[in-house]
C-alpha cells in the first residue's frame, strides 16, 4: 500500500460530496438498475433510495423521449453520453433535466455507470420568458407607425420593418461603403443634394453620436417626395462598445409642408400687417385642415387668437377664439413655465431667428396634462421690431408615451440579452469544465492496469471536479432564484430595520474587525422589494469590512436622501479602494474579483447591480486605491 494512502478517509470524503451535492448522482448498472443514489436525487424525484434501487430507471424517465434514447445509444457506443431528457417524479410530474453519464469498471471488475442529473426547469422557464419578450418586441416593431431599423456594428440590417420599407420605397440594402444615400435617395430637406455618407444619421450613430429628429427628404419611387424626421442612436454592450445602431423614421410630410406653407404665407404677408389673417385665404384653409391648435399672438397687446383646433385638442371654449398670454402661461406645467417663458423672451430680445419651438406640458380642460410640441414664427416690422408671432400647438402625448414604452422594451430586451449572455458564459465555461473532468476521470478508471496511486489520484480528481460542479450549480441556483425574486411585490421597507437586521447578521465580523458604521437616513421608509434591499445592504457592508486596510479599523458611512422623484442611498468606506481605470469595466461582472488575498467568488456586486436594475435603478462607484470606495444607488420613487 502506498505511503500516506488512507482508503477509508478518501471513501468517506467522496461519500460526503456524494451525499451533500445539489446535483442528483446515481451509481447504476448500464442496463438500468440503480445501485445507489444521493439525497439530491431523492429530493428531485420524490422516491426513496430503496424505491429507486427496486424500480430502476424505467419509471423515472420518459423512455420514448428521443433525447433520452439518443443519450443511451451514445453512451453504449462511446462509453459516455450527455444530453437533455424528460424526468418523471414520483407524483407523476414531468420535468426537463440535463444528464451526463459515463461507464466504468469498478474494483470488482464489474461494469458500472455513474449518472449526474440537474433539474433545468428554471433555466427552461428563463429561456421561455426571453423568447416571449423577443416576440413582444417583434410585435411592437411590426405594428409601429414609425419606420424602425436595427443594424450590427458593420452596418448589416438585423431589423427593418415594413413601415421603414414603405417610407424609403425599397427593401433593406447592406452596404460596406455606407452608400445608403444613393440606395435610399436620402436628400437634405431642401431637396438639392444627397446627404454625404458621414452625415447620414445611421453612420453617425455607428460612430457613437445620437441624432434626434433631423429632417430629410426621401425621393420615394412609389410615393414621390416624403419628408422624414429621423432619430438614430448607437447600441452599446455592457462594456460600452458599440455593437450596432437603432434608427427610427417618422413621416412628417404633411406637417413639413404645412410649416413651409405657413412660412411662405408669413413672408408674403409681412408687408400687409394690418390684415394678416383676414386677407390670407391660404392661411385660413391651413387652419381648418390641420388638427393642430393654430395661434396668432399680437406682440404689442399680447392677445392670442386661437384656431379651431384649440378646443378640439384641449377642450377650452374661448369667446371669439380670443385669449391672452397670461392665460396661456397659467396652463403650462409649473416645472416647465420658467424655461418656456425665458426661451420666448430670449428669442424676442436677441432677434437672431424667426423660429421658436419647445416641448412642455399643458393643462387640458379635464384636468389632465398633455405633452405638447409648440412651434412659432416671429414676424418683424421694417424696423426689425417683433410685432406678431404665429404658430401651431400639437398634442404629442400618445407619441411620447409610445416612445417611452418602446425605449423601455428595447432596454428590457438588451438587459435580458445581457443576462442570457452571462448565463451562457457559466454553462459554456464553468459547467462544462468539471463535467469534462468527471467524464475523463471515469474513462481513465476503466484502465485495468492502473496502480493504486493512480486510482487514488483519479478518485481525488473526480472528487474535486464534483465539488466544482456542485459550486457552479449553487451559483446558477442563486442567479435563477434572483430571476424569480424580481417578481416579488414591493412593500414599505424600513431602512433602519434593514440596517439593524444586517448589522445583527454581521455581528461577529463587525466586532472582530473593530468596524465603525455611521448612518444618516433622511429617508427612513421606501417602497421596494424588501429582500433586494436587505441583500444590497448585506453585500456592500460585508464588502467594506472584507476589503479593509490592514491594521486600520473599517469606517463605513451610509446615508439616504430624496431629490425630486429619486431616492439616493450611498455606502462609503475607508478601505483598500479599486483601480477603476483598469478594472472599472469588470467591476459588476460575474466571477470578477480584484483582491486575491481575500476569499470570495465575485458574485456579490453582480447580484447587487442586477437587483438594483430590476427595480429600475442605477448604481455608480467612485474609488481611489488606498483611500476607499463610495457606491451611489439611485432608485425611482413612485
Amino acid at each position: 500500500m502506498a505511503p500516506g494512502y488512507n482508503a477509508d478517509k478518501n471513501i468517506n470524503y467522496y461519500k460526503a460530496i456524494f451525499d451533500n451535492s445539489l446535483t442528483a448522482i446515481f451509481t447504476t448498472i448500464p442496463d438500468g438498475a440503480i445501485i445507489d443514489a444521493n439525497q439530491a436525487a431523492v429530493d428531485i424525484f420524490g422516491y426513496s433510495v430503496e424505491e429507486m434501487c427496486k424500480l430502476g430507471r424505467t419509471p423515472m424517465f420518459d423512455n420514448a423521449d428521443p433525447g433520452f434514447i439518443e443519450l443511451l445509444k451514445t453512451r453504449e457506443r462511446d462509453g459516455v453520453g450527455r444530453g437533455e431528457a424528460i424526468g418523471i417524479r414520483k407524483n407523476g410530474q414531468h420535468f426537463p433535466c440535463e444528464i451526463s453519464s459515463a461507464v466504468f469498471i469498478d474494483d470488482n471488475q464489474q461494469t458500472r455507470s455513474i449518472v449526474s442529473l440537474v433539474d433545468i426547469s428554471k433555466r427552461k422557464a428563463v429561456e421561455k420568458d426571453l423568447f416571449a419578450r423577443q416576440q413582444l418586441l417583434n410585435a411592437v416593431v411590426d405594428n409601429s407607425n414609425d419606420g424602425i431599423a436595427v443594424t450590427d456594428k458593420d452596418g448589416h440590417f438585423l431589423i427593418f420593418n415594413e413601415v421603414m420599407a414603405d417610407l424609403l420605397g425599397c427593401q433593406p440594402v447592406d452596404s460596406k461603403t455606407y452608400d445608403w444615400a444613393k440606395k435610399f435617395n436620402i436628400y437634405h430637406h431642401d431637396g438639392k443634394s444627397l446627404v454625404p455618407k458621414n452625415r447620414l444619421p445611421i453612420v453617425r450613430a455607428l460612430n457613437g453620436e445620437k441624432v434626434k429628429d433631423e429632417i430629410y427628404l426621401i425621393k420615394n419611387p412609389q410615393k414621390g417626395n416624403v419628408y422624414l424626421s429621423i432619430s438614430a442612436s448607437p447600441i452599446k454592450n455592457q462594456t460600452g462598445d458599440i455593437i450596432g445602431s437603432l434608427v427610427v423614421d417618422r413621416d412628417i410630410t404633411s406637417q413639413f409642408i404645412y410649416q413651409e406653407n405657413l412660412r411662405i404665407a408669413n413672408e408674403e404677408l409681412t408687408n400687409v400687417m394690418g390684415s394678416l389673417l383676414a386677407s390670407n385665404e391660404r392661411f385660413k384653409y391651413v387652419v381648418k385642415a390641420t388638427n393642430d391648435a393654430i395661434w396668432d399672438m399680437d406682440l404689442k397687446t399680447y392677445t392670442i387668437k386661437w384656431g379651431e383646433g384649440y378646443e378640439k385638442l384641449f377642450g377650452y371654449k374661448i369667446d371669439k377664439n380670443e385669449g391672452n398670454y397670461n392665460d396661456w402661461q397659467s396652463k403650462i406645467h409649473p416645472d416647465d413655465l420658467e424655461r418656456i417663458t425665458k426661451s420666448i423672451e430670449k428669442l424676442l430680445a436677441e432677434k437672431r431667428s424667426n423660429i421658436w419651438e419647445a416641448e412642455y406640458r399643458y393643462l387640458k380642460s379635464d384636468g389632465t396634462m398633455a405633452d405638447v410640441f409648440d412651434r412659432g414664427y416671429v414676424i418683424y416690422s421694417v424696423d426689425n421690431v417683433p410685432v406678431r408671432m404665429i404658430g401651431a400647438l400639437q398634442d404629442i402625448t400618445q407619441r411620447k408615451q409610445y416612445e417611452i414604452e418602446r425605449t423601455q422594451l428595447i432596454d428590457d430586451l438588451l438587459q435580458q440579452n445581457k443576462n442570457l449572455e452571462q448565463f451562457t458564459y457559466i454553462i459554456s465555461h464553468n459547467l462544462r469544465s468539471p463535467v469534462a473532468n468527471i467524464i475523463g476521470c471515469a474513462e481513465m478508471l476503466k484502465d485495468e492496469d492502473l496502480t493504486k496511486d493512480e486510482k487514488e489520484s483519479l478518485i481525488n480528481g473526480l472528487s474535486v471536479s464534483i465539488n466544482k460542479l456542485d459550486n457552479v450549480i449553487k451559483d446558477l441556483h442563486t442567479i435563477l432564484q434572483l430571476k424569480n425574486d424580481i417578481n416579488e411585490n414591493k412593500e414599505t421597507v424600513s431602512l433602519v430595520e434593514i440596517f439593524n437586521d444586517v448589522k445583527s447578521s454581521l455581528h461577529n465580523v463587525i466586532i472582530q474587525s473593530n468596524a465603525v458604521i455611521k448612518v444618516n437616513f433622511e429617508i427612513t421608509e421606501v417602497n421596494f422589494v424588501k429582500s433586494f434591499i436587505y441583500s444590497i445592504f448585506l453585500n456592500l457592508i460585508s464588502n467594506s469590512i472584507k476589503y479593509r486596510k490592514e491594521n486600520i479599523p473599517p469606517l463605513i458611512e451610509i446615508a439616504s436622501s430624496r431629490i425630486g422623484n429619486k431616492l439616493y442611498i450611498t455606502f462609503k468606506d475607508n478601505g483598500l479602494g479599486i483601480d477603476l481605470a483598469t478594472k472599472g469595466r469588470d467591476l459588476f461582472g460575474l466571477y470578477k474579483r480584484f483582491h486575491s488575498h481575500v476569499e470570495g467568488k465575485g458574485l456579490g456586486l453582480f447580484m447587487v447591480k442586477t437587483q438594483i436594475e430590476s427595480m429600475k435603478g442605477k448604481i455608480s462607484v467612485t474609488s481611489k486605491v488606498s483611500e476607499g470606495t463610495e457606491f451611489k444607488i439611485v432608485l425611482p420613487v413612485n
